[in-house]
């Protein structure tokens, strides 16, 4: 065997004393969240809702939210989150449907007018999938509620062309009985399936 260069053989010989860079971390970073407080986009953001029933299922849209996220900028990947939809912006297409839900038998609008998602220093991933746990208030009453959210992408403001906008979609799952709302039951499921698809302009 021909035998390696006397330089050669030296490399060989130091490369392992040589530190290593390290490795790129997976952590949030501000690249992908930059600091700072968002504003809820209200025209892009909506909340899908989907009840099966013995005749079908019930499904519509919460719109035209209000809230803020605000991403701490000395504790990197932690945000608070508070977010309400007013119920009644519900719509499922029918006018006797939200009617209906939005009467005393269902949401009682005329008592609990809107529906709120809150986290306080909220663990928002270290990937592209997040599991998102706080408070969801509905109906008066107020739970615990995990979100497995997705984000989806740090886009330029459509407008200004300068403020980052921040896009996420959701899934989550509630029993509307835990709410006080078990009218209809078992004819219509106690399980609602939640659809979010949300975006967040920085101020």
């Amino acid at each position: 065997m021909r035998a390696l260069p006397t330089r050669a053989a030296a490399c060989l010989i130091m490369l392992p004393l040589v530190p290593a860079k390290p490795a790129a971390t997976a952590g949030l970073d501000q690249d992908r969240y930059p600091p700072g407080t968002y504003a809820v986009d209200s025209h892009r953001t909506r909340v899908h809702f989907q009840v099966k029933s013995l005749f079908g299922s019930y499904q519509g849209d919460f719109i035209e939210p209000g809230g803020t996220v605000v991403i701490h900028p000395r504790r990197s990947g932690h945000a608070d989150i508070d977010i309400s939809f007013p119920v009644d912006r519900l719509t499922t297409g029918d006018a006797s449907t939200d009617q209906m839900l939005k009467s005393a038998s269902f949401f009682d609008m005329d008592r609990y007018p809107t529906v709120r998602f809150a986290a306080n220093d909220a663990s928002i991933g270290d990937n592209n999938v997040l599991a998102i746990h706080g408070e969801l208030t509905m109906h008066g009453q107020t739970r615990p509620i995990a979100i497995a959210v997705r984000f989806m992408g740090l886009d330029p403001d459509i407008l200004s062309g300068a403020k980052p906008a921040l896009r996420f979609t959701g899934n989550a799952a509630v029993k509307r009985s835990q709410f006080g709302m078990s009218y209809g039951r078992p004819f219509v499921a106690n399980r609602v399936d939640l659809s979010i698809d949300a975006t967040f302009r920085q101020l």
